[in-house]
């Protein structure tokens, strides 16, 4: 299912098992989630102590497009923001 966030796609959330970590699952499931989007815009969030997804969302081509604070205490959460057709 497409998460639509103010008329642009939405990855809600990406889990991979701690074992198959580090082998290109999340940015298979990122990639085909873009692929089947219906709008240009895709955005994403991960909290700002969560580096190692930080670090997959920037491997992706995401940019960084605001925080949003009073989510989880003392923990931000990063949106994220890529275009569909941007590599």
């Amino acid at each position: 299912m497409i998460n639509i966030f103010f008329d642009c796609s939405f990855i809600s959330l990406v889990i991979v098992s701690l074992t198959a970590r580090r082998k290109g699952i999340a940015s298979a499931l990122i990639d085909r989630f873009t692929q089947k989007s219906s709008t240009d815009k895709i955005f994403s969030s991960t909290n700002l102590s969560n580096k190692p997804m930080q670090n997959v969302f920037l491997s992706n081509g995401f940019v960084h497009s605001g925080f949003v604070d009073n989510l989880d205490k003392g923990d931000p959460e990063i949106i994220f923001f890529k275009r569909r057709n941007a590599k």
